[in-house]
């Protein structure tokens, strides 16, 4: 029996864990890829739609209570909530490298967009179908997928405009809704709401100071029972989440302030400087003068780019652009 198979199976028993999506300080969505096995590739459900895209490799997935199978060109859109997971058939050691490509994009963005634009309300449809998970069918689900993937190669700017159209193409896609609407929460998930609604207010709160023990204690938990519903809830434990919390906090200091470092450690909740630089290293893989040094030069290039483009006549814009504005 390989793995995936078996991992499925466990996961069907499973509750889902509350997966945290944290854009960079300068997006407004999560574009990515990665391997499997990952940390993220897990019987997960988050706030955000996801549009997930298979690119190698075979196996089983699970959305909500349906149960199917998946080959590369696997295109499925999930909606805020919906517990869901991809199975790779592999032996134990054996990995699949980039065998996703993932976007997600908060509700409030689409709301926003649409309440903006009301020329975006046939995507209406389509996002209340995602609340059963919606597969893509058809010839043109490849080109589509393609598309997802070329955002990988966009600057920030650019994908706004290729972000929505590949929405409104799919919109026109055939596609079929997978499970069932709604899922029936057990007594036991009502602790995992209560977590949920825990992280939310956290993250909404920017909150870096608090302590477990004053948390578990807010919501008439014992400090253990808390512990082991926190990690039940979102697969980490409290002080690795603060600690994550915590760097991306800083990230957004080091990018819209001119703090000093030592400043910026402070206010994130850090003991001392040289633990901040450490942790900020393990996380981000640069050190905070680093980080700030590249996202500036990105700021300005991007600043330059705009320029640019707003300099030039009306109708030289990008492809992208002259889409949605003839």
């Amino acid at each position: 029996m390989v793995h995936g198979t078996h991992s499925a199976r466990k996961a069907r028993a499973a509750t889902p864990v509350f997966e945290v999506v944290r854009p960079e300080p300068r997006n407004s969505f999560v574009w990515h890829t990665h391997d499997y096995p990952a940390p993220c590739a897990r019987w997960n459900y988050h706030p955000e739609y996801e549009l997930h895209l298979i690119t190698k490799g075979c196996g089983q997935y699970m959305v909500g209570d349906y149960f199917g199978f998946f080959a590369p060109g696997n295109l499925v859109l999930i909606g805020p909530n919906v517990p869901h997971d991809w199975f790779s058939d592999v032996t134990p050691g054996e990995s699949v490298p980039d065998r996703n490509i993932v976007l997600q994009v908060n509700k409030s963005w689409f709301t926003g967009l649409m309440t903006l634009c009301p020329e975006l309300d046939v995507l209406h449809g389509l996002l209340a179908a995602s609340g059963r998970g919606v597969e893509f069918l058809g010839p043109g689900v490849a080109a589509l997928g393609a598309r997802l993937a070329g955002l990988g190669t966009m600057d920030d700017a650019a994908r706004i405009p290729a972000i929505i159209g590949l929405l409104l193409d799919l919109a026109q896609c055939s596609y079929r809704t997978l499970c069932s609407a709604g899922l029936t929460l057990s007594p036991d998930d009502r602790e995992l709401e209560k977590i949920d609604s825990i992280i939310r207010n956290i993250i909404d709160d920017n909150i870096v100071f608090r302590q477990q023990a004053e948390i578990a204690k807010a919501v008439g938990l014992s400090a253990p029972a808390f512990s082991r519903q926190f990690r039940r809830a979102t697969g980490d434990t409290f002080v690795s989440f603060m600690k994550k919390l915590r760097i991306g906090k800083a990230c957004q200091l080091l990018m819209t302030t001119d703090a000093s470092i030592a400043d910026i450690s402070a206010a994130t909740g850090f003991g001392n400087l040289s633990n901040f630089n450490r942790q900020f290293l393990q996380i981000r893989q640069t050190t905070p003068s680093q980080y700030r040094r590249d996202v500036r030069r990105l700021v300005k290039q991007d600043a330059e780019t705009a320029k640019i483009r707003n300099d030039r006549p009306y109708g030289m814009h990008s492809h992208h652009a002259q889409r949605y504005v003839q």
